[in-house]
């Protein structure tokens, strides 16, 4: 009889969107803007080729309403996004075009912050035999540190590419590492990160606060 597989490490990739991302998205025309998107894309890159080297899932999450009154509350308190952004079909709702998204990847769509909520990315995992997750996307302090509570919660380990996350509010996106690191995530730099996909331990970032 075989021995039972080791749990994986899967590469889980939140919202990097035209309409959250792009200088032209919805988010941008209300002044929220993600800087150094070149360098961005390039380190969700190289973890991309560093989880396919490893034989690792990578999963692309993406934020998608089918009808304006599928926005909820937030269209209430983000009042651009109640009749445009992100909605199913359009450029806006689609992938960075420089993203490296291949045939075989996985992809999760949900219509709220964390990316368990009301989504399959618990089959998922469960069918992937994952039980732990390098995180990278946008934003930091809203779909990232969402995600990452909702990891913990289910006692999934996560650990989050420093380099590989972005906000739109540096002090909220800095704080954001800080709380994660404390109990819910590990914050690594994306070399180690990229390790950990490869089975390496991460090292804790201390740039983001410690524990």
């Amino acid at each position: 009889m075989s021995a039972p597989e080791s749990p994986r490490t899967a590469l889980l990739l939140i919202d990097l969107q035209n309409d959250y991302c792009h200088p032209d998205g919805v988010f941008a025309r209300a002044g929220l803007r993600v800087s150094g998107l070149d360098d961005l894309v390039a380190h969700v890159n190289a973890l991309a080729a560093a989880a396919r080297s490893a034989g690792r899932p990578v999963i692309w999450v993406r934020m998608e309403w089918d009808a304006d009154a599928d926005v909820g509350l937030l269209g209430e308190r983000s009042p651009f996004l109640r009749t445009q952004g992100l909605r199913h079909g359009t450029w806006g709702a689609d992938l960075l075009a420089g993203l490296d998204r291949r045939p075989g990847d996985h992809e999760i769509v949900k219509r709220r912050f964390d990316a368990f909520h009301g989504t399959g990315l618990d089959d998922l995992l469960r069918d992937l035999g994952a039980r732990t997750l390098v995180v990278g996307g946008v934003r930091t302090d809203f779909c990232v540190e969402s995600t990452v509570r909702a990891a913990f919660f289910r006692d999934l380990r996560a650990i989050v590419a420093r380099e590989a996350v972005a906000g739109y509010v540096e002090d909220m996106h800095t704080a954001s590492l800080r709380l994660m690191n404390t109990v819910f995530a590990e914050v690594v730099g994306v070399g180690d990160a990229a390790a950990a996909l490869a089975g390496a331990a991460p090292v804790p970032d201390a740039a983001s606060g410690g524990r």
